[in-house]
């Protein structure tokens, strides 16, 4: 692979926003933000100010959540709630061994419904309306035709596409489905001249799965869901 700049894994949200995703923004001063039929995650600076937070909440509007990474300022004393807190671990897959696998169908919108239906079984992270339209989604369907596996693309940066969303059904564990349909989407995504990269939690058990294909530790950050309560 060719060199590319990895400092901006550094802060992954803000740069799909700014870049190669701009086209899915919404922005107040500061803050950045997905559609939010799209994603749910926010671009902000680490130490924000009052006007951050003001502008914050404008954008994600009354008893709703923002996903905030890597917040190094305190909220404020009335307004926002933190609800939730996630150690966010990032790998870098610039190691990983890409694999076409004609077994892996595109998926597309006709497909959406079966998709949030296995997401919501397995809970892998938020998929929305519109979260296929941020790259290639790759699944696996049963002899019966069921979605039973899928993983697709998520936050692209200049010279990086994230890998995001890899599930399987309960039924088909068991069978190597995640570890492929991960080469499966790398090997798009080195196809169209990027490297992969993915998130996951600090005590997700697939993190193991990820290091055994190569996938290299490259940070760990709070990730918050913080509710604007307006009080």
């Amino acid at each position: 692979m060719t060199s590319v700049d990895a400092s901006v894994l550094d802060d992954p949200f803000t740069e799909a926003l700014a870049g190669p995703q701009s086209h899915f923004a919404r922005r107040l001063g500061r803050i950045s933000t997905f559609d939010p039929e799209v994603s749910v995650f926010y671009g902000h600076p680490r130490e924000m100010t009052d006007q951050d937070y003001s502008d914050m909440a404008t954008l994600t509007g009354m008893g709703r959540t923002a996903s905030l990474r890597d917040r190094r300022t305190p909220l404020p004393a009335r307004g926002l709630r933190l609800v939730d807190k996630f150690d966010l671990v990032q790998y870098d897959g610039s190691n990983v061994t890409p694999a076409h696998d004609p077994e892996m169908l595109v998926l597309g919108p006709s497909d959406i419904a079966e998709m949030t239906a296995l997401v919501e079984l397995t809970k892998p992270g938020p998929f929305l309306p519109r979260t296929i339209e941020m790259g290639t989604y790759l699944g696996w369907r049963d002899a019966d035709g069921r979605l039973m596996a899928m993983a697709g693309q998520r936050r692209h940066l200049p010279g990086w596409t994230e890998i995001s969303a890899v599930c399987t059904h309960p039924e088909a564990r068991g069978r190597g489905l995640a570890r492929r349909l991960v080469a499966a989407v790398a090997d798009v995504i080195v196809d169209e001249g990027d490297r992969p990269f993915l998130h996951t939690t600090a005590d997700n058990p697939a993190a193991r799965l990820y290091e055994s294909m190569g996938f290299v530790l490259r940070s760990e950050v709070d990730l918050e869901i913080v509710r604007v309560t307006g009080d």
